[in-house]
Order: structure tokens, then sequence, then C-alpha cells
């Protein structure tokens, strides 16, 4: 695999032009040294704007570029961030604004993770008590997203407590470098035996449905983050040529939940306290995607053996945090 300088060459020069008085760093995977050939090149530009994101493609490679001004890196950055300039490594740095912060910002990194561990379980816990009330109420489809949701809450709780992050299309080998005793419970609330060239592909069909029912304004306006179908296929279709199905499928999952985590954030407002743990079976009531179409995102299913176990590692992970 050719290193990132080779994969974008072109498109780096461009963009250091473009930003040529600004410092720009290379981070995420390319910068860890642990991507795969289609996978995004991730930049942090220093800039006079507010901070944001943005994702392009520039002769079909997708660049993600974070945008953070001078005033927040001077604070030496929280939380994702700190994270984030740790593994920096630099482009260009006329005025030697990263040069003179990663350093701190690697030793920073470690102290901010523990808060983030914290978070997580949090939302693990609360999603675990959406869960009990679908279960309860018989509402199988919210219940396997919400044990979902808590599957990946959980996995983000071992990685931040390890002082690691989330790596969406690398999340099977983080699952097998962290999960440790908790394997088999997490396993099973990923679903990843129900890893198949099928439901790989239904997921996939899932995702695109979503950014269609968006297109046509059908998610109250939801907005959610731009070709991300482009890049989720990339990558799970590159996976599976490579025989690793399992990897697609706990990568796409991830993808899934977040988006459909942001459009619950989007409507919750809207919909009464009552009814927020059936928040699956009301998208697929309304039709907004298709009559069933959620189930082709192929949530695990849910039982109460299950959850105990969550509830049992989580409680385990929460003495350790």
């Amino acid at each position: 695999m050719g290193s990132w300088r080779s994969v974008y060459g072109d498109v780096l020069e461009n963009l250091l032009d473009e930003h040529k008085e600004s410092a720009v760093g290379v981070v995420g995977c390319w910068a860890k040294d642990i991507s795969h050939p289609v996978c995004e090149l991730d930049l942090l530009v220093v800039s006079s704007r507010q901070p944001f994101f943005e994702r392009r493609v520039e002769n079909q490679l997708i660049i993600d570029i974070i945008f953070v001004d001078e005033q927040q890196l001077s604070r030496q950055s929280e939380g994702l961030l700190a994270s984030t300039l740790s593994e920096c490594l630099i482009l260009q740095d006329p005025k030697l604004l990263l040069a003179s912060i990663i350093s701190s910002a690697k030793t920073r990194a470690l102290n901010e993770c523990r808060p983030l561990a914290a978070s997580a379980l949090t939302n693990t816990v609360g999603y675990l008590g959406l869960a009990k009330r679908a279960l309860k109420d018989g509402c199988s489809m919210s219940g396997g997203f919400w044990l979902l949701s808590a599957g990946y809450s959980l996995l983000e709780v071992l990685l931040w407590a390890a002082g690691d992050k989330p790596r969406p299309s690398h999340l099977l080998s983080q699952f097998r470098s962290y999960s440790g005793s908790h394997s088999d419970v997490l396993g099973a609330a990923l679903g990843l035996v129900d890893a198949t060239s099928t439901s790989v592909k239904r997921r996939l069909n899932f995702l695109s449905m979503v950014y269609d029912a968006e297109a046509l304004g059908l998610l109250d306006g939801c907005k959610l983050e731009v070709l991300l179908p482009t890049l989720a296929s990339k990558k799970a279709l590159y996976l599976l040529e490579s025989n690793r199905v399992v990897d697609a499928y706990i990568y796409l999952g991830y993808l899934i939940v977040e988006v459909l985590r942001r459009i619950y954030r989007s409507c919750v407002e809207l919909l009464p306290k009552a009814r927020l743990h059936r928040f699956i079976e009301d998208l697929d009531s309304k039709g907004t995607l298709g009559k069933g179409a959620v189930r082709a995102a192929s949530f695990p299913p849910i039982d109460t053996t299950l959850i105990q176990g969550l509830e049992q590692t989580t409680f385990k992970l929460a003495q350790k945090i």
C-alpha cells in the first residue's frame, strides 16, 4: 500500500497552496499508519475561520478537513481535539503553531480520555434503559437499535479507557484488541454473528435510503454528513473484496447508529417522552424510509439475558473509570 503522500500527492499540493498561510497537518488513520487504501485523508487546518468540518472529493479521493482557529489551538484543546492533535503529522507550519503544541497535546490527550470514557459510559446506561423499555413494550426494532447503540457506546468506553479512540473502519481490530473478557457479550450486542455479505449490502442499502429521504426533505430538517454514503460504500466494498465481511459489518453498523442518533436528536423535542423508546417503530410507521425499510439496518435481536449481561459489564467498567 502506498503512503498518503503517494496516494494524495497532487491533491495535497493543491490544498497546501490553497492554505499556504496556514498550519496544516495529517491526522487520523493515515497519520497512525493503519489506513486502508480507500481511507479518506484527514487534515487539520489552522485558520482564522470559525471551527468547522468540511468533506470534499477531488480526483475521486475523499478528504476530511477539520478547521480550527488559532485561539482554539492556543487553549491547548480539549477532548477529541486533543486526541486529534496528539497524532498530527505536520505538513506545513509557517508560524510554528503546531510544532509548539503537539508534544503537550500528547500528554493532554491521555488525561482527556478518562472523561470521554465516562461520557460514553453514561450514554451506554441511557441506551440500555431505552432498550429495556422497548423490550417491555414489545418494540423489537427499537429495542434492537438501542441495544446496538449501547454496544457501540460500550466499545467506545473500552477504547477511551485504553487511550485509543473510535476508528470506524478499524473497529473490528479494536474490538479484538480491547474487548478482552467482555468480547462475548459485546459481540452479541453488536450482532457480529449475523455478519454476511448479504447483510453488509443491506446495511449499505439502508444508508442510501436514509440519504434519499433527507434529499426529499422527509427527515424534519435533519442535516446528515455530506458524502457519507460514498465513503461508506468505498470502504465497505473494499473490505468485502478483501474477505473482511465482519469488518465491513461492524463499520456500517457504527455509521447507521450515528445517522439514526442524529435523526433521533433532530426530532426528540417533537416526540412525547413516553414514546422515545419506540423511536424506530415510529419512524417505520411513518413510511419515511419506505415501509419495512428499517429492517435492512439488521439490528441484533434483543432479550433480557443480553441486556443483563451488558448491565453487568457496564457496572464493572464503571468501577474502573
